[in-house]
């Protein structure tokens, strides 16, 4: 056999194992550590953490998972408590219940999905940051006060004070209803 060969029969063997499914059913519960290649489908329970450098992680519906996500691809429909660290894609779906941190190249989040935690995005260092300070300019502060002018009549400044207000006149007290008055 020549180099070529065997190399072509490495990449087919790699592509079979990248396109192998495993399915974990409802019933599966496990506790501990799971890594794998290819794709996993976890519909059951499991406690741990879950670790693949090229697979693909769907979290079915039913499932209740709390782990240490790492994968190249997440798919959630269910229930994840725990850090999830995506390489190129993370999906929340309608049904997905997401309760950690995330950081992930390309993050979906479908309306229905309930997600508390924060997200990061593992392209930050390529992605050059808008500089927000340059968005809103500062406007130099003017005072509006009201108009003192008023429309005067003819003949009449501006200058001219306006005659100040009266004083209220003084009244007399009402009598009192207990005290009579005369001739009645």
């Amino acid at each position: 056999m020549n180099l070529a060969h065997l190399e072509k029969e490495e990449a087919k063997r790699s592509a079979e194992e990248s396109s192998k499914v495993t399915i974990l059913d409802q019933s599966s519960e496990f506790q501990g550590s799971v890594g794998f290649s290819g794709e996993l489908q976890l519909n059951g329970k499991l406690q741990g953490d879950i670790h693949s450098e090229d697979g693909v992680l769907l979290i079915g519906p039913n499932a209740v998972v709390k782990a240490e996500i790492k994968a190249k691809t997440i798919i959630i429909k269910g229930q994840v408590e725990g850090n999830l660290f995506a390489k190129e894609r993370l999906e929340l779906l309608n049904t997905s219940k997401v309760f950690g941190d995330i950081k992930t190249s390309s993050l979906l989040i479908e309306p229905g999905a309930i997600f508390v935690g924060r997200s990061e995005s593992l392209l930050l260092d390529r992605i050059e940051k808008p500089n927000f300070s340059s968005f809103f300019k500062i406007l130099p502060s003017v005072k509006t006060e009201p108009s003192q002018k008023k429309d005067l009549p003819s003949g009449q400044s501006s200058s001219q004070k306006s005659p100040s207000p009266s004083k209220a006149t003084e009244s007399k007290p009402a009598p009192s209803p207990d005290k009579q008055l005369p001739g009645r």
